[in-house]
């Protein structure tokens, strides 16, 4: 698997959060990790439905901030445990699943919070607010 997959129904959300004039995010993958890190404060996972393969990005795209640190982290989270760790064929592939089950969970989270704030920033800035007691609230703030 090797790439990172985003549910479709994100797109135009995504878009507003990188491109309009109210961005709030420079590039999709900082997006997606936040979404992630939402996620996984609320414990919500939610599988990708449809997806582009044309869309999907390299799991390196993560590698300057995050890094595998980050997904083996979520991974252990959702499997409640470490074998996930181990080197063994498909234990990356889980660890992309869980990282994407994250972040298409906390891109629903977003979603509700844009729709329902005056700007996206301010729906941003709550979320961060929110998290600030979660640990790594210092790396959310970095991304953006």
């Amino acid at each position: 698997m090797s790439r990172i997959r985003r549910d479709k129904k994100h797109d135009a959300l995504i878009e507003r959060l990188i491109k309009k004039d109210e961005a709030v995010f420079t590039d999709i993958w900082r997006v997606l990790i936040f979404a992630a890190f939402v996620g996984a404060k609320n414990q919500k996972r939610t599988p990708i439905k449809e997806f582009e393969s044309g869309k999907a990005f390299p799991i390196n795209y993560l590698q300057p901030s995050c890094g595998p640190g980050f997904l083996s982290l979520l991974g252990i989270r959702a499997t409640q445990g470490n074998e996930i760790l181990r080197s063994k064929e498909g234990n990356q592939d889980e660890q992309i699943l869980i990282f994407e089950e994250y972040a298409n969970a906390g891109m629903e989270i977003i979603s509700e919070r844009v729709a329902a704030a005056s700007s996206p920033i301010e729906a941003i800035l709550a979320l961060i607010d929110e998290g600030k007691e979660a640990s790594g609230s210092m790396v959310v703030e970095e991304l953006i």
